[in-house]
């Protein structure tokens, strides 16, 4: 197996359209040749992926804002949005392995709106979005797999694109990047055996009604009174991230450990819900609540999506039909039993 050790940052002019919508004309008539620079030197330091390339994130044609950076290790690929200048507005990010599978207009322009995973970066300067490769469609393994990333940005009051690679059959601007999918050298190390305890996502609600153990002051679904958990309120479609939190005792993450993360991906009918653990840890079961109306149990052996893992794993993904009939959006618990080292206390 091979595997990219050492990150090579390569900074590549980008030339970003300057409108998104359909009925905006392009103020340019003309791509120029975009300018290039050479391969920053690598750092010495080992890379937590298998393998990783970041370009220039430019707005407004010529304005260097940032950085987009795409990597992968053995089970998931990370594209990160990070701003040097000013902060972020809405992402928008397509990711595939064949460019005529791109949301677009008859003119052949990309449709940002209508890219699958999308986050108000509002006021943030950087974004991770984390999305399973099993996930991507006609992802053939790392030794078989160039991916074309289309990454989108609102920034400044300019639209920004990454990437080096002028886009074809359009006479507006965007701009995209390939990525080939690097294997890894060697397996992440096996999961530990060691039992840490019940394991939440960290969404926007408690369960419990006493204040002690709502550290936060998030809103209550009054299911208990000092039993910590989270439950997950989702209004629009997109994609959202939850970190997941084992023994966090009374809603006090800093009693707990952060053993890795769950991502949701809501279309409006169904929603895809992810577990991503982080490098030595991993779940022996997952139990999920997904629900037009907000859940009115602790139990979850009641939550009716349960799956038992033998062996354990670190990643598990859930479809499920759901859908807001009620006004006040789709809701979430995702629960699992995690092992990795260490041990937790939990309450």
């Amino acid at each position: 197996m091979r595997r990219f050790s050492k990150f090579m940052a390569i900074a590549i002019s980008v030339l970003a359209i300057t409108a998104c919508s359909e009925d905006l004309i392009n103020p340019y008539s003309t791509v120029e040749p975009l300018p290039t620079s050479e391969a920053v030197e690598p750092t010495g330091e080992v890379s937590p992926y298998c393998g990783s390339q970041t370009w220039t994130l430019w707005a407004g044609q010529h304005m260097d804002y940032g950085t987009l950076t795409v990597a992968n290790d053995e089970t998931n690929l990370y594209v990160t949005y990070t701003a040097t200048t000013g902060t972020f507005g809405t992402l928008h990010l397509w990711v595939g392995t064949d460019m005529m599978l791109l949301p677009k207009n008859n003119q052949g322009t990309p449709i940002p709106g209508h890219f699958p995973y999308v986050f108000d970066a509002t006021d943030l300067t950087t974004y991770t979005f984390v999305i399973p490769l099993a996930n991507i469609s006609f992802f053939a393994g790392c030794d078989n797999t160039k991916f074309y990333v289309v990454a989108h940005a609102e920034m400044g009051g300019e639209t920004a694109f990454g990437g080096d690679i002028a886009g074809t059959g359009t006479n507006r601007w965007y701009y995209y990047a390939e990525f080939n999918v690097v294997c890894c050298e060697t397996p992440p190390p096996p999961p530990s055996n060691e039992k840490l305890g019940t394991a939440f996502a960290k969404g926007g609600y408690v369960f419990t009604t006493d204040k002690k153990s709502n550290p936060e002051n998030l809103p209550s679904l009054k299911l208990t009174r000092n039993r910590w958990g989270w439950a997950i309120n989702i209004k629009e479609i997109g994609y959202t991230y939850y970190e997941l939190w084992v023994g966090a005792g009374l809603n006090y993450t800093s009693k707990g450990m952060l053993v890795g993360n769950v991502t949701i991906e809501y279309n409006g009918s169904q929603a895809i819900i992810t577990y991503n653990l982080d490098p030595g840890y991993s779940i022996e079961e997952a139990h999920v609540y997904a629900g037009d109306f907000k859940p009115t149990t602790l139990a979850p052996g009641q939550y009716g999506n349960t799956e038992y893992f033998d062996p354990f794993v670190s990643s598990y993904s859930l479809t499920v039909d759901v859908s807001d009939s009620n006004g006040d959006g789709v809701w979430f618990i995702a629960h699992a039993v995690a092992y990795g080292p260490g041990v937790i206390n939990a309450n």
